[in-house]
């Protein structure tokens, strides 16, 4: 375009000028577009033309080289990740998936694979396609890397920090089924749902490994564990491990199950961010993480496994990665306040050498789905009339609960702790109605989209947000009963706020000075009530005039709460 504007001015003439759109071939004209012109008295047309088009090729060279080096998404994509090859292990199935790990950590390739894995776990598992490859390197070298002792006395662990789509749960039960068939009976498997265990039995299963999933320690709290309990996979939650019987920790209960300082089973992890904030820095640290570590010290033969996407993403939130060889004996740092101290504002840069060297020893991977050809869309759920008219229903109850909320705690002589308290509740309750209202609202778009996808020869992947489970598990219903209405989450949300955050007694303070107040068993509202207090939902009735999703109130008189709940038993007569 420049070469054709100033050959057009040499001879006189006008042409139209092109320009482009290309951010670095603009910084490249303006670049050469500064360079001095020649005067055009003492110039001829022809000696300008000449220049024009020489000024034109050294354009036309600068702007390729800046195109070309312009980075497209996918060539950026591929300096940060790098398509993953499993290059140690010689059998086994391909991944059914496009995997991918960091660039970094491609550069860096694992030591040599010599565990004799299969020896214990079959060929029917590693050529069946029970494990993938990707699947069986994971297994193996977590099995290697405990074969290691560390200059303290602990047994080495291992780290997999594989996203979704790669199968940690599937990993873990390759490793447990290793050692199982290698005559280690007891293992510890920690999650963050209890609801997870089911996966847990169904990894092992498909693996043929049929070693029994204890859920949880309802079994150990009996005088004499039955026979069938005292070995097998303990599957517990961190807030189990942290929380306490009332007699001893339920530390002490599983370490002793586990057999202590002698036991060398598996202790596995699975989301093992949960335990990230170990309290180095003086400030105590998480309950979990404090009963994680002391797992470690307690079972110092234990094969630990940590897994989480997440493990490396901040120095700070390792001190509980005991079992890598960081800090301690032989190491350049006494302890983990010392590794922390050293490495801390180091930036995202030193843990990405941090888990090169993890990689090159033996002792981590991290691979994940990957994002070539992945494509986002955002869908937008026009709201119906009839879902208006239910938010600003919702809304407008909303407000009425929290004043009725307001006149029982002003009736009721609430004190500031127990109106902080009620206002804390309210707004939880609050967010999670109206978060679940939306979800629900989505609901019709979202199968509309699923069911164009499947007739198109797709599968279908949707997550969740949130189940409800727990307030559809407080109905305790029995699977095939047959119910009158639909059951909502978000009625049932109501109710479970009503009943227990409502004020039905009122607080009466004996004297002036006395720290001890007792509570008058009569009803606000005028009158004794037959369960010693008075119910919420006559409150929010007297109040606002209405009651959540067509609650019907009982009649006078009547000792059952509203659609057909049963009211607490009556308090004890007063001595």
């Amino acid at each position: 375009a420049t070469a054709r504007r100033e050959e057009g001015s040499a001879r006189g003439g006008r042409v139209s000028v092109v320009m482009s759109a290309q951010a670095a071939v603009a910084a490249a004209r303006a670049a050469l577009l500064s360079e001095p012109r020649s005067d055009p008295s003492t110039t001829s047309a022809s000696d300008d033309a000449a220049k024009a088009r020489a000024r034109a090729e050294r354009l036309k060279a600068a702007a390729d080289a800046e195109v070309g080096g312009a980075e497209t998404v996918s060539e950026t994509i591929g300096k940060v990740f790098a398509g993953y090859t499993c290059g140690t292990l010689n059998r086994g199935i391909e991944h059914p998936g496009d995997i991918a790990e960091a660039a970094s950590l491609a550069s860096i390739p694992l030591p040599p694979a010599t565990y004799p894995l299969v020896d214990a776990i079959g060929d029917d598992v590693v050529d069946g396609g029970k494990l993938s490859k990707l699947q069986l390197e994971g297994v193996t070298y977590a099995c290697q890397k405990h074969c290691e002792i560390l200059p303290d006395g602990c047994r080495a662990g291992f780290m997999i920090g594989d996203g979704a789509g790669v199968g940690k749960g599937r990993q873990i039960g390759g490793i447990v089924l290793d050692n199982y068939a290698r005559g280690r009976k007891k293992h510890l498997w920690l999650s963050s749902s209890a609801d997870l265990h089911r996966d847990a039995e169904r990894d092992l299963r498909d693996l043929g490994c049929y070693l029994r999933v204890i859920n949880n320690c309802g079994e150990l709290d009996k005088d004499k564990t039955p026979r069938e309990k005292r070995e097998g996979v303990l599957f517990l939650t961190y807030s189990t491990l942290v929380s306490r019987t009332s007699k001893r920790s339920r530390l002490d209960q599983i370490v002793e199950w586990f057999g202590g300082a002698d036991a060398d089973g598996c202790v596995l992890f699975d989301e093992c961010h949960k335990a990230k904030n170990s309290g180095t820095s003086g400030d105590g640290g998480t309950k979990v993480a404090q009963c994680v570590i002391e797992l470690q010290r307690r079972c110092p033969n234990a094969r630990v496994v940590y897994l989480s996407a997440t493990g490396i993403s901040e120095i700070g939130n390792m001190a509980y990665m005991q079992r890598l060889g960081f800090w301690g004996v032989g190491t350049p740092f006494a302890d983990a306040d010392k590794f922390m101290s050293a490495m801390k504002n180091r930036g995202v840069g030193f843990l990405e050498m941090l888990a090169m060297e993890m990689k090159a020893s033996g002792k981590y991977v991290s691979r994940g789905l990957s994002f070539r050809q992945a494509e986002f869309t955002n869908i937008e759920a026009t709201l119906t009339t009839a879902q208006t008219r239910m938010y600003n229903d919702a809304a407008a109850f909303m407000t009425t609960l929290r004043a009725c909320l307001m006149q029982a705690l002003q009736e009721c002589r609430a004190d500031a702790g127990r109106v902080g308290a009620a206002k804390k509740a309210y707004w939880s309750a609050h967010q999670r109605f109206f978060k679940l209202m939306c979800v629900s609202i989505k609901v019709p778009t979202v199968v509309a989209e699923a069911k164009r996808a499947l007739e198109e020869g797709k599968c279908v992947v949707i997550g969740l947000q949130t189940t409800g489970e727990a307030a559809d598990a407080a109905l305790e219903l029995t699977p095939g009963a047959r119910l009158s209405d639909f059951v909502s989450t978000t009625r049932e949300m109501l109710r479970g706020f009503i009943r227990t955050h409502f004020p039905t007694h009122v607080v009466d303070v004996a004297a002036p000075g006395m720290r001890n107040q007792t509570s008058m068993n009569f009803d606000a509202m005028g009158g004794m009530n037959p369960w010693g207090g008075f119910d919420g939902y006559s409150l929010v009735a007297k109040y606002g005039g209405m009651l959540p999703n067509g609650m019907m109130m009982p009649p006078p008189g009547s000792t059952m709460l509203p659609n057909g709940m049963m009211p607490p038993p009556p308090p004890p007569p007063p001595p």
